[in-house]
C-alpha cells in the first residue's frame, strides 16, 4: 500500500469517488502513525463560511468536520481580534515525517 501524503491536490482530481471519499476518511481519524494537524479560520461568519465551502468544493474537508463557529479569543490574547469575528477550527490527521 503507498504511504499517504498531504498532497491533496493529486488525489482530488481522481474521477474515482470511492477513492475520494477513503483519502478524506484516511485523514479524519486519529491513528497512531499520523500526527494531527490544526486548522483554524477567523474572520466574519459570511467570511469564515465562505472558506470552509471552499475547501470543501475541493475536496479538502467535509463541512460536517469543521467545529460549529466559536467566539474568537479577547483581545487579551496575543492575537487581536475584531468583536464580529468567529472562528471555526478542522483537524487532520496526516503521517508522521
Amino acid at each position: 500500500m503507498q504511504t499517504p501524503t498531504a498532497r491533496y491536490s493529486t488525489r482530488l482530481t481522481s474521477p474515482d469517488p470511492v477513492h475520494l471519499e477513503l483519502t478524506l476518511k484516511l485523514h479524519t481519524y486519529p491513528h497512531p502513525d499520523r500526527e494531527p494537524v490544526k486548522i483554524l479560520i477567523i474572520g466574519s461568519k459570511p467570511a469564515v463560511s465562505s472558506i470552509v465551502v471552499a475547501l470543501h468544493q475541493l475536496g479538502f474537508a467535509e463541512i460536517f468536520e469543521w467545529t460549529d463557529f466559536l467566539s474568537a479569543p479577547n483581545a487579551d490574547r496575543p492575537l487581536q481580534f475584531q468583536p464580529h469575528e468567529v472562528m471555526k477550527a478542522l483537524v487532520k490527521y496526516l503521517p508522521k515525517t
